[in-house]
């Protein structure tokens, strides 16, 4: 039998810490991914495939001896970071570690402690939209650039682990912008997430209301758009029939539509009542089934509606009025959301002869 491979430097897990995190903490320190080091450890040279929420539930108990031995660990010590360990259901996490937020307060105290920067399990709960420590919303957007995306462990020379933007370079850290805090959302989000563990019919119950929410309606906009709840800014995603909405949406959505499922299913804690009552019997009637036809018609498809473009001098013109309007002087002085807001309400109402 071909000795295992020893790996000179593997940090130790955390009480809390997410077991693909911990790979990719590992890997960090060889400039390497998780499954590069994997096959090293093993001997064998498998095409390198992305390492996502499979390696959070492994099947393989033998890959995950191999990571043991590798590193002089207990092979328990490892099992016990796998999602499977919190005796939940695998539906009850978020299936792209994409969608999985963050706290960049969490993670700059774990550089005050002179620790790794490391993704808590708790991370990956669908109905973790709020930090409970530190009242403020998980975050998959870049302080710096706002780009969305995946973050990146990397070493430092000082031989600690960082979360780096792939797209700027910048260290995730809370320290950018303040945050709002959340105290009430993580009120509601909790409560789900207590009736979530419970398993059972409350969870079926949540799952169907989710997908009673992301359902469309008559005219192809699906629920959760047309209650009047504000939304978060970027486009709608798109939701498959068949697909667990809150394990595949990220956290901003997660978040509206876990208020929605809160009001829908636990009114009587609510201070006052967010949906109507036709919302409410149209739920009654989506979740005794079976489900009307209407619920399962794709939108329709509408034609491209023809462009009635105005003259050149006519839009010079516009834009002359724009400029010198007392709207255009007193615009926000700093560059934001705010102001561009402002000025597109400048522009309509100059298209609409305002």
């Amino acid at each position: 039998m071909r000795p295992v491979r020893l790996l000179a430097i593997a940090p130790r897990p955390f009480e809390d810490e997410l077991l693909s995190c911990w790979h990719w903490r590992v890997a960090s320190h060889y400039s390497s991914s998780p499954r590069q080091v994997e096959n090293w450890i093993s001997g064998s040279s498998r095409v390198s495939a992305p390492h996502l929420f499979n390696h959070d539930i492994p099947t393989d108990q033998s890959a995950t001896r191999l990571w043991a031995l590798a590193c002089r660990l207990r092979q328990g010590d490892l099992e016990r970071l796998s999602l499977r360990a919190t005796g939940r259901s695998r539906a009850s996490f978020v299936s792209d570690p994409g969608h999985r937020g963050v706290c960049p307060a969490c993670l700059d105290e774990d550089a005050e402690q002179g620790r790794d920067h490391y993704c808590r399990r708790s991370w990956a709960r669908v109905e973790a939209v709020v930090c409970p420590q530190h009242k403020t919303g998980l975050e998959i957007n870049c302080g710096g650039c706002f780009r969305t995306g995946l973050f990146q462990f990397r070493s430092t020379p000082a031989g600690v682990v960082r979360l780096f933007c792939r797209e700027c370079d910048a260290v995730v850290s809370a320290r950018r912008f303040q945050r709002r805090n959340q105290t009430d959302l993580l009120q509601v989000a909790s409560l789900v997430g207590e009736a979530i563990g419970k398993g059972g019919s409350g969870f079926e119950r949540i799952e169907v209301a989710s997908r009673f929410l992301w359902s469309p309606r008559p005219e192809g906009m699906p629920y959760i758009a047309a209650l009047g709840f504000p939304l978060p800014y970027g486009q709608r995603p798109s939701i498959t029939a068949g697909a667990a909405p809150l394990a595949s949406l990220p956290p901003a959505w997660r978040a509206v539509t876990i208020t929605a499922i809160a009001d829908l299913l636990f009114q009587e804690t609510a201070k006052k009542a967010l949906l109507s009552s036709s919302v409410r019997e149209a739920f009654r009637q989506f979740e005794c089934g079976p489900v009307p036809a209407y619920h399962q018609v794709p939108p329709q498809t509408r034609a491209a509606s023809v462009l009635n473009l105005r003259a050149e001098t006519e839009y010079r013109q516009l834009a002359r009025g724009i400029v010198e309007s007392e709207g255009w002087k007193s615009l926000p002085s700093k560059a934001g959301r705010a102001r561009n807001r402002v000025i597109g309400k400048l522009m309509l109402r100059a298209l609409n002869g305002g």
